[in-house]
This record gives C-alpha cells, structure tokens and sequence, in this order.
C-alpha cells in the first residue's frame, strides 16, 4: 500500500459496558511475509493518523475513509486505522460506521451489527446501547439498519456535528463512509468529517471513477489518496487482531 499526501490549506455515561469481543490467540508463528506486511500497514496508518491530529497548526479532530466503489479496502484501513490512533494517544478513539450501503464492522470486531447508529438516531434505543468498548481507549459505533433513512440522518448529524452529537468533546473519530461514486450519499456524508482518505485499489478502481469522485470531492478537506495495490493476502482472522 502506498500513500501520496496532497497539502490542503464529558463523555455520556455508559450504563453498561459493552462485553470485550473475545479474539482468537495469535498462532505460534506468522509467515514472515505478514508480518511485515502488518507491520508497513500499521506504520502507515500512524502516519496518516499523525498528520490528521497532531500537525503544527490546525488539527482535525476527525478523519473519515472514503472511496469510490465498494470492495475498495476502506473498512479495513478503517479499522487498522482507529486500533493504532487508540494505541498511540490519550484521548479517547471513537470508529464511527456511516456506511449503510454494506454495513461490515461489526464483523472485525464481533459484535452485534444492530442496534447501531441508525437506530440511536431514530430514537430507538439509547447512547449506550449502540457504544461497543472493544479496548482500553476504543470505541465502535455499528451503522445498524439504516439504508431506507441514510439521507435524513446524515442530516441530523450534520445539524449537530459529530462531537456535539455525541457528546465527546476529547474523542477523536475515524469515520468509515459510503463510496462516492456507487452510493448516492456519499458526497454528503463526506461532508460530516474534518479530513477525509481515499481509498483506491488498483486494478479495480477505473481512473473514471477517480476523476468522478475527485471532482465530487473538491471543496472538502482531502488529505491524500491511499493506494491499495493488491487484494489483502492478509487472513480475515488475522485482520481482527491487527
């Protein structure tokens, strides 16, 4: 995976803690060729991650994952993504799905994939329900059920902003959003974050389709443009733990 950066100018109280997903124990040995290729991909992702929150000046307090179609790896580098933030700060690390197009975190982390913040946002359940505590400073939020009122909430949450919404003033979020050129909200739901990633794989991202959704992306805070060079040969198991 290669990166090309582009310069551009209280907590609610948890009722009960979400149970910590239990993750199968590591083999004895991992091929050498893995190690190195989670190695590279955690370095970076903390690279990313570094000069998203902790620049010079202007630092943003959220970092959305987009892409053009779906299939692209932006789940995963989501998640790889919000693990290392969590591991190298203080502050509390919110990963926020908004992808209700193919809802897939509940599956690295194993947990419940409803409710989730569709159905907070409708009223349906409560904060604490949908906030799923998978480490010592990491937080999941699932997207839940929300494909049939994905414009109505993206709404709702740009009328408040996500740490107003939230009530999370110290929380960082890494965001996993909707492809822009293959779901019809995702343009807006882009809109929601500081900073955004897009993720492009190559081989199966056409250079129409990142013409399309550059130009979509235009007068949003684009940081960079992750190339995802290969499928990951990365086992799913292994994925989870990373």
């Amino acid at each position: 995976m290669q990166t090309q950066d582009q310069q551009q100018t209280s907590l609610t109280p948890v009722k009960q803690q979400a149970k910590t997903p239990q993750s199968s124990p590591l083999p004895p040995a991992i091929a050498k060729q893995d190690k190195a290729n989670i190695s590279m991909l955690q370095e970076r992702c903390r690279q990313l991650c570094l000069s998203t929150f902790f620049p010079d000046t202007d630092p943003a307090r959220s970092l959305g994952i987009t892409s053009s179609i779906a299939g692209e790896g932006k789940t995963f580098l989501a998640a790889i993504m919000a693990k290392t933030l969590a591991n190298d700060t203080t502050n509390p690390v919110t990963l926020l799905e908004c992808n209700w197009e193919h809802p897939d975190i509940h599956t690295y982390f194993e947990i419940p994939a409803t409710p989730g913040l569709a159905e907070w946002l409708r009223g349906e359940c409560q904060l604490e329900d949908i906030r799923y505590i998978v480490g010592p400073n990491l937080t999941v939020i699932p997207a839940g059920n929300g494909r049939s009122s994905a414009v109505k909430q993206l709404q709702q949450m740009r009328q408040h902003g996500l740490r107003k919404l939230f009530n999370t003033p110290d929380d960082f979020f890494i965001v996993d959003l909707p492809p822009v050129v293959s779901s019809a909200y995702g343009k807006l739901a882009a809109t929601l974050v500081e900073s955004l990633v897009i993720v492009v794989r190559s081989g199966e991202t056409t250079d129409l389709m990142i013409a399309e959704t550059t130009e979509q992306l235009k007068n949003l805070p684009v940081q960079g443009v992750i190339l995802n060079q290969m499928v990951s040969k990365i086992p799913r198991w292994l994925q989870r733990l990373l």
